[in-house]
């Protein structure tokens, strides 16, 4: 509609463009054609020249006038001259009448106007009928894209509902044979040695039961947009917490977790989408770390909070950047067996960040 609009701009000002020149040059021919009539030896009657008025004063002041009585009178005439006069020009307008004024060789001064009332009322008259007709137009196609975006819209919209909801009855229908398959692990390792096939079971129900809990995340998040409670929050001290929470996993990992955070930053934010998003972002950075440290930085930015986590990998290229926020996608998949992802933490952080209207960007150093 904005591209629309911008056409119909665009063809109105050409119109309008084209008539106001076409008006222009009119005038322009009028006032030639009033200089042709004027005869060299001065006026003469019976000259037609309808809506003009001709001027013509000698060296010595005295005055000739010739002009249509039904748009002109002898007081007009002279106020029209004296306002050109005024206002210094050869050429010009004073309201609708367009006037030129030529100065003879033997000092005298010959003043020429032309009334274009009618053209400029006819001009005006368009211009509203223009800009009406443009206003309805806009209007009725507004309302016919409106209906067809939402008719073509519809099933799409159909499919993302549904498609949610199979999400969610699958993951709660996947939750029962999982329980069932890890319990019955549990029994057989009770049973005899807890070997690798059962550790393998284990393994595996575990990463399973991880995906599913982040698909229903996922399925879940457009129903909690309306749930968010953006209070007011010591930010500082709210991520201070969430990240302290990862510190026995970075010891366990052989890594560092090293922050640097201004304090004292409040702003209002929905608390549980602080802490998801802070965290999805601290454990991605632990199980793809390849260094022995990771930075989190929080920084106060005009009147937005910039929370940063930095770490070393080698297994993203810089063209991934653009791709790590999309589901399943992984960069290295012998990696992700290894640490047990699943591919959508970053998902689901960039849907949060979508949800509360925050930014979230990748930077990936060559």
């Amino acid at each position: 509609m904005f591209i629309l609009l911008a056409l119909f701009i665009v063809m109105g000002s050409t119109v309008y463009g084209l008539m106001y020149n076409k008006t222009a040059l009119g005038t322009d021919k009028a006032l030639d054609d009033l200089l042709l009539k004027i005869p060299l030896n001065g006026l003469e009657e019976g000259i037609e020249i309808p809506r003009s008025a001709v001027l013509s004063v000698s060296a010595s002041g005295g005055r000739e006038y010739f002009f249509d009585e039904m748009y002109f009178t002898i007081d007009e005439v002279d106020a029209l001259y004296d306002a050109a006069q005024e206002s210094g020009e050869k050429t010009g307008r004073i309201d609708n009448v367009f006037f030129r004024i030529l100065v003879e060789k033997n000092g005298g001064t010959t003043f020429i106007a032309v009334d274009r009332t009618l053209e400029k009322n006819f001009e005006r008259q368009f211009t509203t009928f223009l800009i009406i007709v443009m206003l309805v137009a806009y209007i009725l196609l507004f309302f016919v894209v409106w209906g067809f975006s939402y008719l073509v819209m519809k099933p799409v919209q159909n499919a993302f509902v549904q498609q949610n909801e199979f999400i969610s009855d699958a993951g709660h229908e996947l939750k029962t044979p999982i329980a069932i398959i890890s319990a019955s692990a549990d029994v057989l390792a009770l049973e005899q040695e807890d070997n690798e096939y059962v550790k393998n079971i284990r393994t595996q129900t575990r990463r399973m039961n991880a995906l599913i809990s982040d698909l229903l995340s996922l399925a879940k998040m457009d129903e909690t947009k309306a749930l968010l409670d953006n209070a007011e929050q010591d930010l500082s001290a709210l991520i201070g917490k969430c990240v302290l929470q990862f510190d026995a996993l970075a010891f366990e990992r052989e890594k560092e977790i090293v922050t640097d955070f201004e304090p004292d930053i409040a702003m209002p934010c929905d608390k549980t989408s602080v802490e998801k998003i802070v965290s999805i972002l601290i454990d991605n950075a632990l199980k793809y770390a390849d260094g022995k440290e990771i930075y989190c930085t929080l920084k106060k930015s005009g009147d937005k909070a910039v929370f940063t986590v930095h770490n070393e990998c080698c297994t993203l290229r810089a063209d991934s950047k653009n791709k790590i926020f999309e589901r399943f996608f992984r960069a290295d998949n012998s990696r992700t067996r290894e640490t047990g992802g699943s591919g959508l933490g970053l998902s689901i952080a960039k849907k949060i960040a979508d949800i509360n209207k925050w930014k979230i960007s990748a930077h990936i150093e060559d």
